[in-house]
């Protein structure tokens, strides 16, 4: 009960901010969440608006349920790798879509940490582009452009071309390079 208040608030807040900033609420296609986390899969975060010194950041799905995921985030930050041990629930924005489109992320028993919602995808869940919106300790927003690692290769154009207009005004900093790919059996 206290997570769907909590939850609830959220949406309002994010309703005022978008009020406040006088833009519109991202539209987004239908996509579903599930199919982009799938099981033993490593999905990389190639670009991001968030400002960071923070490389070769990925997600590692290690078990899924029907509603949820439990995952593994690493990333280096500063020279130290860091590694997290995560849980996504499954959740639909709004409220009323009838596919998980998002996920609250959470650390084993803690309040959730952010949302983590997946606006559009390409080459069949091989590239998405995700709003994160962080909860603590401020709430905050940015834009990341996600690839699995099976399908990597390059972000194919559009799928970048998307997140560019997206993410238009605000400056983008590149989190994945080649070198990343040699740190992947960490």
């Amino acid at each position: 009960m206290a997570a769907q208040k909590l939850f609830i608030a959220f949406i309002l807040v994010d309703l005022m901010m978008s009020l406040k900033t006088q833009r519109l609420p991202i539209f987004t296609e239908n996509v579903d969440i599930t199919k982009f986390y799938a099981i033993n899969e490593r999905i990389w975060t190639v670009k991001t608006t968030k400002p960071t010194t923070m490389t070769c950041k990925f997600d590692l799905v290690y078990a899924r349920t029907r509603n949820g995921i439990r995952f593994e985030r690493q990333y280096y930050w500063f020279g130290s790798r860091i590694n997290l041990y995560l849980e996504g629930t499954f959740i639909s924005k709004p409220i009323f879509k009838t596919t998980y489109n998002a996920m609250k992320v959470t650390k084993k028993d803690s309040i959730f940490k952010s949302i983590d919602h997946l606006l559009y995808s390409y080459r069949n869940y091989a590239c998405g582009i995700f709003k994160v919106t962080l909860l603590h300790p401020e709430q905050s927003k940015h834009y990341e452009l996600r690839v699995k690692d099976s399908a990597f290769v390059e972000p194919k154009r559009s799928c970048i071309e998307k997140f560019e207009n997206i993410s238009k005004g605000g400056r983008i900093t590149t989190v994945y390079s080649s070198a990343c790919k040699a740190t992947r059996t960490l």
